[in-house]
Formats: structure tokens, C-alpha cells, sequence
């Protein structure tokens, strides 16, 4: 009973007080325009059983990504341009019957590498929404890991996954693939793809640019946020193929995609 009183209240900071904040924070850059969010009436913000997928080019895109799902998003004038804000404000206001807050199984739970999961700087505060990945670890392991996330979207919820399984620079090591513009994507594991195949939930891509120069993959990384970070939003759709390699296949080009938009 203690401990599930303590996870309600972990999760309460992190829902009203936490992800607002930093919320808040990536407003500030956003006005200053040291982040930009390029199609984020995209977004699904209603949307149940959703798997979110993103390139990962440094540490910075599982503090971002998850924010996008926070309660403070409902807010009309976040993230997009002057007359996209000014339409979701008049249909925001069409519709107040509507929650303010998200349901808590629309905040959407991250799969980070179960080594930076249990490091002191991850805060124990985001452990309660994210399901670690020990992906040097036993097979075994990481199946129970999967098979968490498809509970997830079994019961509605929403996942955020970097489908490379782990940051570019090193997913390049087993293969990459280039858009048209030369955007570069390390090469796809296929779990994304099992937990699309077998619950039929619709995929979101996301690619970030820029995260790797805010915050360089050295081992002692110090913040340079004067440099920029562009976030864009693809569509959601579902795999149309039937076999783990064919739907891989599918996020891959999504993503390279929405790269070059």
C-alpha cells in the first residue's frame, strides 16, 4: 500500500510539476529559436495505442520527446505557428468538455538503456513511466522488456522508441541508410516492428536534428545551447506488411522521410 502511494505521488510530480517545467523550458528556447517543432498539429494528442519512433542522435531526445505527451501540451499556443495557433485555440474552446489533463496511460513510456536508467543523473522520478532495455544483457531480458511495452499498448498507453537501438553514431556501426537530403539513420532493430505487427497500433516518426551538437556524445558532454535543434513531426499510418523485416523496412523509410521535409 506504501509503495503504491508513493508511486501515485512520483508519478503526480512528474505529470503536474516536473514535465510542465521543462515544458517550460523548451518554450523559452522555442522563442529564443534555439528549437523549432515543424508540423506539430500532427501530433496525436488524443490518441490511444500509439508507438512514437525517433532517430537518436544524442542523450537529449528521451528528456524532449516525452514532453510532447506531458498534460501542459492541451495548451493550444505550444509549438506551433502564429495561425495554427490561433485555429487550436478556437477549436480548444469549442471544446472544454474535453479533460484538461491526459490520461496517465497517454504519457508515453520511454525504453532507455537500462544502464543510463539506474545512473544517479536519470532521476528516479522518470523511472515510473519507462521500461529499461538491457540491450548488452540476455536475451531473455530484453524479451520481458518487449513484452512490458506491448502491455502498454495492449491496455491503450503510448511508447516512445528509438528504433536503432541506441544512438546513431553507433547504430551506423551495423549499417546506415540516407534520404535524399543526406540525412543519415543508423540501422533498424526489429523490435519496433514485432510490437506494430502484434498490436496493431499506429506508428508516429519523429526526427530530430541538432541534439548531437546541444549535446555532443563525448564522455563528459557539456551543454551548447546555442546551437539549434529541429524537431518534425511525421503522420501516423500502420504497417501494411505483414513480416517484421517488410515493416522495418516501413518505419525506416517513414523516418527518412519526414527527414527531408
Amino acid at each position: 500500500m506504501k509503495e503504491k502511494v508513493f508511486r501515485e505521488i512520483r508519478f503526480l510530480t512528474v505529470n503536474y510539476f516536473v514535465g510542465p517545467t521543462l515544458g517550460l523550458f523548451i518554450c523559452v528556447l522555442e522563442t529564443f529559436g534555439r528549437i523549432k517543432f515543424l508540423h506539430f498539429e500532427r501530433f496525436p494528442i488524443w490518441k490511444e495505442k500509439l508507438i512514437i519512433v525517433s532517430n537518436h542522435p544524442s542523450l537529449l531526445e528521451p528528456f524532449i520527446l516525452p514532453l510532447m505527451g506531458f498534460p501542459w501540451m492541451n495548451f493550444p499556443w505550444i509549438f506551433s505557428p502564429l495561425w495554427s495557433r490561433i485555429k487550436f485555440s478556437l477549436k480548444w474552446f469549442r471544446e472544454l468538455q474535453k479533460e484538461f489533463t491526459l490520461p496517465k496511460k497517454l504519457i508515453p513510456a520511454s525504453a532507455p538503456d537500462k544502464n543510463n536508467f539506474y545512473d544517479p543523473l536519470y532521476l528516479r522520478l522518470f523511472r515510473e513511466i519507462n521500461i529499461p532495455v538491457d540491450r548488452n544483457g540476455k536475451a531473455r531480458g530484453r524479451i520481458c522488456s518487449i513484452l512490458a511495452l506491448r502491455r502498454i499498448l495492449d491496455n491503450g498507453g503510448r511508447v516512445l522508441i528509438f528504433p536503432e537501438g541506441g544512438r546513431t553514431f553507433k547504430a551506423i556501426r551495423r549499417g546506415k541508410t540516407r534520404s535524399t537530403n543526406g540525412c543519415c539513420l543508423g540501422e533498424l532493430k526489429e523490435g519496433t516492428a514485432w510490437l506494430a505487427l502484434k498490436t496493431d497500433a499506429e506508428i508516429l516518426p519523429i526526427w530530430v536534428d541538432g541534439t548531437d551538437r546541444v549535446l555532443p556524445n563525448n564522455k563528459f558532454p557539456i551543454p551548447r545551447f546555442w546551437h539549434k535543434v529541429t524537431v518534425k513531426i511525421g503522420s501516423p499510418f500502420k504497417v501494411q506488411s505483414n513480416t517484421r523485416q517488410g515493416a522495418t523496412l516501413e518505419i525506416a523509410r517513414s523516418l527518412l522521410t519526414v527527414a527531408d521535409e
